[in-house]
């Protein structure tokens, strides 16, 4: 038979079915196949009753209705379409969505947006597979605020009860919502049953804030805290964080921790960025860890600095800088330096003559200390710098002259506390660029490079060291234009560098399957200038630089760098390594060795078991000392519905070489969320392989 259609709600509603009867004026009942549609909700029963008048529906038998939030099949069914209100009994519900299912003793509808269920039991689950299933007597949901309420809930798993919670609320989509996270779990040699449950606290669009008690067996309870804040525009953003112990039950003492980093515009041309951290003690995150990565730390930075910028004109910054030493073993001539203040300037002109450009570079720094050496310094840089390029060959030169002065306080009796060194610097440098198809198809570079640098000697041993340290030998090192960081020291040069690079392109995946470089450094006259304690280098020939790396394939590639002494005829450094990570499988093997310093290997794998195992393993191993210095092993099994981990690590904690250990516990309840930290937050928090 032809629709019945209703000229009194919007949008209309449209019933179908086999068969028709009109038992009075506006009521109707309807037999076989009926469906019922109004909007994109539909409804199909058996047999039903319609009044036109309300827009009523009522349903006596098993229904099936559907909506593009829910699908309910319930035993009867009440409906008002024009309300968009209604119950249904006895129901079997699934959200689209979230992929989860449930069924509720009673479910009704109150508006377009909100809904109560009744005696309700709630999974993601796949039927016939309620490996976990939340119980409640009564749900809310809302989602014009995109909240849901639950009382008298209970959380089972394995059909074993794990949770209980008399209320909670819960968000139904990703509007962010205050009230309980999910807790983390872990156990250490250090802390014992370590237990942490935020609260999360939304306090306004652009800020919000954590309470994070957290309860350790061997050591007490701490509450942290944590608030970050957005600032309209581009004018800042920013982190507070902070814990605190109470009377520490194994040091006996009351701990703490703040940390505070803001970057911002204060203008359209002034940045600011600043951050602190303080810790009560030096062995804090040796004992209470809390962030994996802090565990060895040595330093704590505080940090403002501030940045005015006039676009294709100058640039000036002010630093004030200051440290909190983490390691006892650091004596005070060792400790970093306060810098207070310290403020730059930068120009180059915008406009070329023959090429060149001018530029200056100017600083101003107080250095600080405690029972050192202390003073100002200037330094002033005015330079020339010429730039050609063209498509098969460049040419650079630079002219620089370094006047610096120091004016020392601090000092021992019969030191120059007045001390100043000028001194020009001259670097040129070219290089060619060569290509070529090979027979395969692919595209090969070849581009030698040289530079010239020349600097004159200058005596430096009565200046202090405030900053200035020699950084490792490697490839970036061969073209520095300073053997030395910092403003200290500046090396006196006269040599040459000659390097060649060379790629093999794949014109098909964009790869660079083969790229090397190979450089080394000819010194005319041996170098005089250097730190205290330290020997300058003599002139001839420095070690063969050498890295490389070959791609296989966008998920496999293999990787070495060289140091090599041909006056010696052995490797100073060497460091190799192989990577392959695909489809969830990652393995990676390295090897490091640096003479008569260390000599360590590292394993990685993380890989599939089978259909629902994961596993992942990491071994660092020191070869020149025999010993461990990391270790790790985990597990992950996964189901349709829910995901459990499991991870221990031993790693060495503190900067005198001594270890902890942990066990790491997880439980992913797809759809509700998770409890416990996973291998995989341990595995990203850890460094990839460098040299």
């Amino acid at each position: 038979m032809p629709p019945l259609e209703s000229n009194g709600g919007s949008p209309e509603v449209t019933l179908t079915a086999d068969k028709a009867s009109l038992l009075r004026s506006g009521l109707s009942e309807f037999e076989g196949s009926v469906v019922v549609t109004q909007g994109d909700q539909r409804l199909s029963a058996e047999s039903l009753s319609y009044e036109k008048a309300d827009e009523r529906v009522r349903v006596d038998a098993e229904s099936l209705f559907q909506s593009k939030e829910m699908v309910v099949r319930s035993r009867t069914a009440d409906l008002y379409l024009g309300r968009e209100t209604g119950v249904f009994m006895d129901t079997e519900f699934t959200l689209i969505d979230s992929a989860a299912r449930g069924n509720a003793e009673r479910l009704e509808l109150l508006g377009e947006t909100r809904a109560r269920l009744d005696a309700v039991e709630y999974t993601s689950c796949a039927p016939g597979h309620e490996d976990w299933v939340l119980k409640a007597s009564r749900v809310h949901l809302d989602r014009d605020e995109g909240l849901g309420s639950a009382r008298n809930a209970r959380l089972h798993f394995a059909g074993v009860p794990i949770l209980y919670l008399p209320y909670f609320q819960f968000p139904i989509d990703d509007r962010r919502r205050s009230g309980f996270l999910f807790p983390t779990l872990g156990e250490s040699s250090k802390t014992g049953l370590d237990l942490r449950w935020p609260f999360y606290l939304n306090l306004a669009p652009n800020y919000d804030a954590q309470l994070i008690p957290r309860y350790m067996s061997k050591r007490g309870v701490q509450l942290g805290g944590e608030l970050r804040y957005l600032l309209p525009g581009n004018y800042g953003r920013g982190e507070v964080y902070g814990e605190h112990l109470p009377d520490d039950d194994v040091a006996q003492r009351d701990r703490s921790f703040l940390e505070y980093e803001h970057g911002g515009l204060l203008s359209d041309r002034l940045a600011l960025e600043a951050n602190y951290a303080e810790v009560s003690d030096l062995e804090y995150f040796e004992d209470l860890g809390g962030r994996i990565n802090l565990s060895a730390l040595t330093h704590l930075e505080r940090r403002a600095h501030l940045t005015y910028q006039a676009p294709a004109a100058y640039t000036v910054k002010m630093t004030v800088q200051d440290f909190q030493t983490l390691d006892p073993t650091v004596i005070n001539t060792e400790q970093p330096y306060r810098r207070l203040p310290q403020i730059t300037f930068d120009t180059l002109t915008q406009r070329r003559l023959w090429a060149t450009r001018a530029g200056f570079s100017g600083e101003y720094v107080n250095f600080d200390g405690d029972d050192v050496v202390e003073g100002q310094r200037v330094a002033l840089v005015p330079y020339l710098r010429t730039v050609v390029d063209k498509s098969a060959w460049y040419a650079t030169g630079q002219l620089d002259l370094h006047h610096t002065e120091y004016k020392l306080s601090n000092t021992s009796g019969g030191t120059d506390n007045d001390l100043q060194r000028s001194l020009p610097v001259l670097s040129a440098e070219s290089g060619l660029r060569f290509d070529r198809v090979t027979d395969s198809g692919m595209l090969q570079t070849l581009e030698p490079r040289a530079m010239y640098l020349y600097a004159p000697y200058r005596e430096q041993d009565d200046f202090p060291v405030f900053d200035s340290g020699e950084p490792d030998f490697d490839i970036v090192q061969l073209f520095a234009r300073n053997r030395f960081s910092g403003t200290d020291r500046i090396s006196d040069a006269n040599q040459i560098t000659g390097a060649v690079t060379t790629r093999l392109l794949d014109p098909d995946s964009g790869l660079a399957r083969i790229s090397a470089t190979f450089g080394q450094i000819l010194r005319f006259d041996p170098s005089q200038v250097s730190l205290p304690d330290s020997e300058p280098p003599d002139e001839g020939a420095t070690d063969v630089l050498a890295a490389a790396e070959v791609k296989y394939s966008k998920y496999l590639s293999t990787s070495a760098t060289v140091q090599w002494s041909p006056s010696d005829s052995e490797f100073n450094r060497f460091a190799t390594g192989l990577k392959y990570r695909r489809d969830g499988r990652r393995f990676e093997a390295a090897y490091r060795y640096r003479r008569d310093i260390l000599e360590q290997s590292d394993v990685l794998a993380a890989f599939p078991v089978g259909g629902r195992w994961d596993v992942i393993g990491r071994w660092r191993y020191s070869l020149a000392d025999n010993s461990t210095i990391e270790s790790l092993a985990g597990f992950e099994y996964e189901t349709c519905c829910w995901t459990a981990r499991a991870t221990w690590r031993r790693y060495i904690s503190s900067t005198r070489g001594d270890y902890d250990s942990g066990v790491y516990l997880q439980l992913e309840l797809k759809g509700l969320g998770a409890i416990g930290s996973g291998f995989q937050d341990l595995l990203d928090s850890q460094n990839e392989y460098r040299e």
